[in-house]
């Protein structure tokens, strides 16, 4: 993955098995394999094969789904938190005007633990523990950012680096290089602040999600 200009923004399912890829299916047969979660093999292993492969997809199912996480919009999450980006916000939507606020050298990193309950007829035999690692290395990025809202990002690249562990363990790491030129769909602009300190209506009544990365964006 070298750039991102496209309507959808990467995800880190995307590249940890690539767009194309079965990821249920192949998260499954690394359920199922010898050296995969001995923990959900162990109490699976008393029941029919059939069941044993519905729990471990049914798992894998919901997995590929916890990694639908829009990379963007942790970018923009990490952005959020910084201070010269977060100042900048504030003076803009004070004042107007537009401000280039220039970040040489920076990393924005993201962590999620969720776990994942298998049910076999109304009983839980086991519980997945997962772990998802999102480390953004960016280098010089140039952003616009008018009325406390990102409105473009002119210039940029960043390596990214998306692992994947299951009950502590490693099962994947993945990098990659992803060019900034204009990447992130603006519409209206980004929000940068809380919602409560933007003074229209549609902002007090957190309507404005449609501007954000994905829809919504990550609740990181």
């Amino acid at each position: 993955m070298t750039t991102a200009g496209e309507s959808s923004t990467p995800t880190a399912l995307d590249l940890l098995f690539g767009p194309q890829a079965d990821a249920a299916q192949i998260l499954a047969g690394e359920i199922l394999s010898p050296g995969g979660d001995r923990n959900l093999n162990h109490a699976l292993a008393h029941l029919p094969e059939t069941t044993r492969k519905a729990a471990a997809q049914e798992a894998a199912s919901t997995t590929a789904a916890l990694l639908e996480v829009d990379l963007i919009g942790v970018l923009v999450s990490g952005w959020r938190m910084h201070r010269d980006i977060v100042s900048a916000a504030r003076r803009t939507l004070a004042a107007p005007g537009t401000e280039l606020v220039s970040m040489i050298g920076h990393e924005v990193t993201a962590d999620q633990r969720p776990s994942i309950s298998v049910l076999v007829d109304g009983r839980q035999v086991a519980t997945l523990q997962l772990g998802l690692s999102v480390v953004f290395d960016v280098n010089a990025l140039l952003l616009a950012i008018s009325g406390g809202r990102l409105v473009a990002v002119h210039s940029g690249s960043c390596e990214i680096t998306v692992a994947l562990a299951v009950q502590g363990t490693d099962l994947m790491v993945r990098h990659a290089h992803l060019e900034l030129p204009g990447v992130i769909p603006m519409r209206q602009g980004i929000r940068l602040l809380p919602v409560g300190d933007y003074l229209t209506g549609d902002d007090l009544m957190g309507t404005d999600t449609a501007s954000e990365p994905g829809g919504t964006g990550p609740d990181w």
